[in-house]
């Protein structure tokens, strides 16, 4: 194992371009003067340029400003150098990464671009490096100069969302025994944390007051990972919306003419083969229509950080056809197939942000290399629309494309893609409105849609959430709806998952021969509740706690080896279920929980707010229950609130504190002036010392959204700082 001293490979690493020239810093802070941001009274930034890549220069300034950590964080992830910052612990992590990507191929990709996506990367550049130019006491972990190129590496897919688990992909290129029981091995400390997700609907004119289509973007993830910003050009850039940190699209947003969401899907673009393989003087081959075929390898060095050291580990990465080798199971290497478009999926999210009317937004869907996401669209021409998914590749339907399939034969390739017309798909539909809550495309207009279900199951594996039940359930009474009436549905107290089980612990309870005396009293406090979540209930907080040992048991009783979409469908709440589980263990779950309420608090008797908290902490700052905090009604998805909002203890409280749920929340009109209201967990600052750490929590907590500024007039009379980037 090689060892170069840590300052020896940033030498390396980054050369005289680690230092930014004087002709490089005038060119830089020059194109800074070009670009105005404005912040307005709640700290929303409106970035004002002639170019649209000088937008985007305003953009990623903006992101340095805030977010500087987590955007060189997103940087290093995609770079696979995360254990040049974490250690070793990092280093299979980086490989992953390594396997997909590497500089050489973006710079190659970058080349290939065309001038107009040049022209972005190239912004996105170089407003970090004016940043840390002009703010030299800000200390980069690792990344002290961005390149255009580094935009290209954006095509790296999820590990979880690729139905393995980080544990198979070690124990194979770690070259330990691989693991047959699962892919996705129980743990306790994440199983009841509900995975990402989202809540789109779109509303039809015939629903709403002023007869205006609508759209309701409600993004769930991680808090504080979000920024709410517009970014403006001459070039008729006039976008809204959130990005993610370290990436230059407006992934959830909206612009004058139309707006967009992308709801987690686990419509199926990315696919397992497991392959034969069998070595021969030293070499493996794997089998593939009856022909033995060579296995590609390719050697892979990923440094990590060890003290003052910089070690190195080599790994020996293995491919077929069908893509990267990335775990054994049942003694068969398992690859990963999936689609690889890095050029093309950021021209269709920037083309996108650009579109003026339906035609054009499609024509930007219709490159179809987006994965792992829906769309829910609406515009001021009065359409919505949905799409279930973006890749979908034509497969054999009778095969179980949720687990790996036979590698061997072509009659498992993909067989083309599907059009946007042949993936499940409305528009304009019937009822007025449509919705999608991470579930199936099947309830999307309300009943179940009998010709959508004749397409191929691999489609919309997806379950039906009980977020997407209950904004059925509120989307049928929407009438003469304004933005209010949309932003009241969007945080409903009801608790579809709540109604669906309560009552089978009821009666499993009441059917014991020797029933609990000491649960007696929190069962009927669950027999007299209306299932509606609210801060004093006390039956809210049985029922969360309850509700997340049942996903726990559900969880255990997949069959196995089980897959992360399998664990997402029952983590999310579609697939939970109290049929598979005796009596005796809903009643015994439900006593540890009365348990542990009453060895914390010393009574079984806690209303929900009291422990469901919302406290915003500074970087590296740990919840603490003696600091101050809010309470929050909402509940975790998977009891049906569409109001996500996932609280855990800490590990020094006693109460739970918000970790994710309901981040950037929108709800645009279309008219021929665009109304738009918005919240953002907490505030638009960053910096606890600023107003704007918190001056959103009472709305985000009530349901009291603020008037967004779109219209620059609106900006400047509501203004509270207009800069240059540098100054």
């Amino acid at each position: 194992m090689k060892k170069i001293s840590i300052l020896a490979f940033l030498a390396l690493s980054f050369g005289a371009q680690a230092q930014f020239s004087p002709k490089e810093i005038k060119a830089l802070k020059k194109e800074g003067k070009a670009i105005t941001i404005t912040k307005d009274i709640y700290g929303v930034p409106h970035v004002y340029a002639k170019t649209d890549g000088q937008a985007v220069f305003g953009m990623s300034y903006v992101q340095c400003e805030e977010f500087f950590d987590k955007l060189e964080g997103s940087l290093i992830s995609r770079l696979g150098r995360q254990s040049e910052v974490d250690g070793e612990s990092a280093v299979y992590k980086d490989l992953w990464s390594r396997i997909y990507t590497d500089s050489t191929r973006a710079k190659a990709l970058y080349k290939e671009s065309p001038k107009w996506l040049q022209k972005l990367c190239d912004g996105f550049a170089g407003g970090v490096n004016l940043y840390l130019i002009t703010h030299p006491q800000v200390k980069p972990k690792l990344i002290k100069r961005v390149e255009p190129w580094m935009c290209l590496m954006n095509n790296i897919p999820a590990l979880g969302g690729s139905n393995l688990d980080e544990a198979d992909f070690v124990a194979l290129y770690s070259k330990k025994a691989p693991r047959f029981t699962s892919y996705a091995p129980m743990d306790e400390a994440r199983e009841f944390q509900e995975p990402a997700g989202s809540n789109g609907w779109a509303i039809a004119p015939s629903r709403t007051k002023n007869k205006n289509a609508m759209l309701l973007i409600n993004p769930h993830s991680e808090f504080y990972g979000r920024i709410e910003i517009q970014v403006v050009s001459e070039e008729g850039l006039n976008s809204y919306g959130a990005p993610f940190i370290g990436q230059f699209s407006l992934f959830q947003g909206f612009n004058e003419y139309l707006g967009w969401m992308h709801p987690v899907s686990l419509s199926d673009g990315k696919d397992l083969y497991a392959e034969t393989v069998e070595q021969k003087d030293g070499k493996y081959f794997y089998k593939y229509n009856g022909e033995s075929r060579a296995v590609d390898s390719t050697e892979i060095t990923v440094p990590y950080k060890q003290g003052d050291k910089l070690l190195t580990k080599k790994f020996t990465v293995y491919r077929t056809h069908h893509g990267p080798v990335v775990s054994i199971l049942n003694k068969k290497w398992v690859t990963l197939k999936t689609v690889d478009g890095s050029i093309d999926l950021l021209a269709m999210h920037w083309e996108k942000m650009k579109a003026k009317n339906f035609d054009q937004f499609k024509a930007s869907m219709d490159k179809r290399v987006m994965t792992g996401s829906n769309v829910v669209y609406a515009d001021r021409d009065g359409n919505i629309a949905y799409w279930h998914g973006n890749f979908v590749p034509k497969k054999d339907p009778a095969l179980n494309w949720k687990r790996p399939v036979d590698g061997s034969t072509d009659a498992t390739e993909w067989k083309g893609i599907y059009s946007l017309d042949e993936i499940p798909n409305y528009k304009n539909p019937a009822n007025g409105w449509l919705q999608n809550c991470n579930s199936t495309v099947l309830y999307a207009t309300g009943p179940f849609d009998s010709l959508m279900s004749q397409k191929p199951s691999y489609m919309f594996p997806d379950g039906q959430t009980p977020r997407a039940m209950n904004a059925v359930r509120v989307l049928e009474k929407i009438k003469d709806a304004t933005i209010d009436d949309i932003v009241a549905a969007a945080h409903d107290t009801y608790l579809p998952n709540a109604a669906r089980f309560i009552p089978n612990l009821v009666c499993a309870y009441e059917g014991m021969e020797t029933r609990s005396p000491e649960l007696a009293g929190p069962i009927e406090a669950l027999k007299s509740w209306n299932f509606h979540t609210d801060t004093s209930s006390i039956a809210t907080t049985l029922a969360v706690m309850w509700i997340e040992k049942v996903i726990e048991l559900d969880v255990a009783k997949l069959e196995k080896p089980y897959t992360n979409e399998e664990r997402y469908s029952v983590t999310n709440g579609a697939a939970v279920s109290t049929e598979n589980l005796t009596a005796r263990q809903l009643v015994d779950a439900f006593k540890t929980v009365v348990i542990d309420l009453t060895k914390d608090f010393g009574t079984w008797k806690v209303s929900w707010g009291s422990i469901n908290r919302y406290q915003r902490n500074g970087e590296n700052e740990l919840a603490s229950d003696s600091k101050k905090s809010w309470a929050v009604p909402a509940t975790p998805g998977y009891l049906g609130s569409l109001n996500a909002y996932v609280s855990r203890k800490g590990p020094k409280t006693k109460n739970r504190y918000g970790a994710t749920g309901n981040t950037f929340v929108a709800v645009v009109e279309f008219g021929k002036e665009l109304k738009a209201k918005t919240i953002l967990t907490g505030g638009s600052s960053s910096d606890p010392k600023s107003p704007h750490f918190t001056d959103q929590v009472d709305g985000y907590i009530n349901n009291k959204y603020k008037d967004i500024y779109f219209y620059k007039k609106d900006v400047l009379a509501n203004a509270e700082k207009t800069y240059h980037p540098g100054e």
